[in-house]
């Protein structure tokens, strides 16, 4: 017997939804991770905006200012103090001549000032327009962002933020989400933790997002509370759908490696690798004693388990639509076997057919392409038994009406084993009638089944059926079905079922008289796979 392993099953199941729940849970972390980084986004976004607003308008105030150079700071001196009074984030502003600062707007005096170009801002005389400064020419340690506006190589507008508005930007905009945000320009970074200037590298290590402005450069990092708070909303979402998944898989998975599904691909690997060999048990003709014909049964030869028994998977292969393949690999063997010419002309092969074969007429085209003109020298029989329940009926006469006008007999098979033995002799046509072996008189004295049978015998005869007596095994039950003018009888008191070459000699040595066998003809048969239904199709 084909050993299943409910260990395997179990193991592999729990292997299953444990894999998917770390899937789905990684999923829903990548999830949390990616919303974090779009809301991260969105703050550095909105942060940059911000300061990109100071420094634009910034700017436009110096541009503004810039008709002024070149003329004396007496002209233009309560014009600038005006300007850098009442235009808002400036901390001063400076004309520059001749690289000299030599007006201001927080000074109240007319006369020139001449104070060098502080020698920290030189790079912008060369073309840097903005820098982070840890002070100015009158407030030395207070950081302010100095823009630069030329007029030409060496005149110009000089300007200084406070940095304190800046620093109060990134702190408005910091909030629970963030853990710290930062404005850089060049190697500095003024950051949302105070006014104080620190090592770019230092200040913006673990950004996790960083914008580029014109003249800066925005960073930002995400507080451990966002992920937290992330987490907390979306983690029941995730354990739902992933518990949900997860059951799911499971369930298929065990059920995909359960006792059905793993026998399920046991018969198909077995049907590709020719596992399956048809054996054929002799009908005998009572009056006579002559080997009239055979039933092709199935058996499975299994390289692990060893001989199978066939209730153990034709069951099996009826419920999952093997079936169907199983019956096309049992006729081409029968086909390779009968081809062969060996058995007496007229000897017939009798097949199982299942439920699912009187569907549709596959079974009709499958017969004609494998067997094809075979039938008219050794005429086959296609069995219905009666433990199917038959679905379709009109379907069902329509394939039996066509099998028997191609010149297919049918049999009703396990005649009485179920209820369905009176409803099947109405509906169906059939040629013959076998009696199931339970219906057999086991002694002499059995007087219930005997009286059981004899109205079986006579309802086929009435119904002009030909009787076919299954399991037959004493001497006993032969010769009452004799005395009762039975036709054909089966059981292990004739004949196991045997392979084919056993078969030719059984009906070589059971031919009676007026019988020859049919000459042996090279016959061009592809080697296949072997097979039949329950009881062996």
């Amino acid at each position: 017997m084909i050993q299943h392993s409910r260990v395997v099953q179990w193991l592999v199941t729990g292997l299953v939804v444990a894999v998917t729940l770390i899937v789905v849970l990684f999923l829903g972390w990548l999830r949390i991770y990616h919303m974090s980084q779009s809301i991260l986004q969105q703050e550095a976004e909105r942060q940059r905006d911000a300061l990109e607003r100071i420094v634009s308008q910034a700017e436009g105030t110096l541009r503004g200012a810039t008709p002024w150079v070149g003329r004396s700071c007496s002209e233009v001196s309560s014009s600038l103090q005006a300007t850098g009074t009442l235009s808002p984030y400036f901390r001063s502003i400076w004309l520059v001549s001749r690289g000299q600062l030599y007006c201001s707007s927080v000074t109240r005096s007319d006369a020139a000032l001449n104070l060098p170009f502080p020698a920290d801002l030189v790079p912008m005389l060369t073309g840097k327009r903005a820098m982070l400064v840890g002070g100015t020419p009158f407030v030395r340690d207070s950081p302010a962002l100095a823009i630069y506006v030329p007029t030409s190589a060496t005149d110009g507008v000089l300007g200084f933020v406070d940095g304190v508005y800046l620093t109060e930007t990134l702190h408005s905009v910091k909030n629970s989400d963030l853990a710290w945000t930062a404005m850089t320009v060049g190697k500095v970074a003024l950051t949302s933790e105070g006014p104080r200037l620190e090592s770019a590298g230092l200040a913006t290590r673990g950004a996790q997002v960083t914008l580029t402005s014109e003249h800066f450069v925005t960073s930002l990092a995400g507080s451990p509370s966002l992920m937290q708070s992330l987490a907390a909303n979306q983690a029941p979402i995730f354990l739902a759908f992933g518990g949900l998944i997860a059951f799911l898989l499971g369930v298929l998975t065990f059920r995909h490696l359960g006792p059905s599904q793993f026998m399920k691909r046991q018969i198909a690997h077995g049907i590709k690798r020719n596992e399956f060999k048809v054996y054929y048990q002799p009908v005998m003709e009572l009056a006579t004693g002559r080997c009239a014909g055979a039933e092709a049964l199935l058996r499975w030869h299994h390289p692990i388990a060893g001989l199978v028994r066939p209730d153990a998977f034709i069951p099996i292969a009826e419920g999952n639509g093997l079936i169907v393949e199983l019956t096309r690999a049992l006729l081409r063997q029968i086909r390779n076997d009968v081809a062969k010419g060996a058995l007496p002309q007229g000897f017939h092969i009798g097949i199982n057919l299942a439920e699912r074969h009187l569907r549709d007429t596959t079974i009709i085209h499958d017969i004609e392409r494998y067997y094809g003109s075979l039938n008219d020298t050794y005429p086959m029989i296609a069995e219905i038994t009666e433990r199917y329940v038959i679905r379709d009926t009109a379907a069902a006469r329509n394939v039996m009406a066509e099998l028997q006008r191609r010149g297919i007999e049918t049999a009703l098979d396990d005649f009485g084993a179920e209820n369905n033995s009176i409803g099947y002799l109405k509906r169906y046509d059939f040629n013959y009638l076998k009696i199931d072996k339970e219906f057999l008189p086991v002694t002499e004295d059995d007087v219930v089944t005997r009286n059981i049978c004899d109205s079986i015998i006579n309802l086929a005869e009435r119904l002009d059926m030909t009787i076919v007596a299954e399991g037959v095994e004493n001497a006993m039950q032969a010769n009452y079905l004799r005395e009762r003018k039975v036709t054909y009888a089966q059981g292990y008191l004739f004949a196991r079922p045997i392979a084919f070459d056993e078969l030719v000699q059984f009906a070589i040595a059971h031919a009676g008289t007026g019988l020859t066998a049919v000459k042996a003809t090279p016959a061009t048969v592809s080697p296949l796979a072997s097979f039949t239904p329950r009881k062996a199709i």
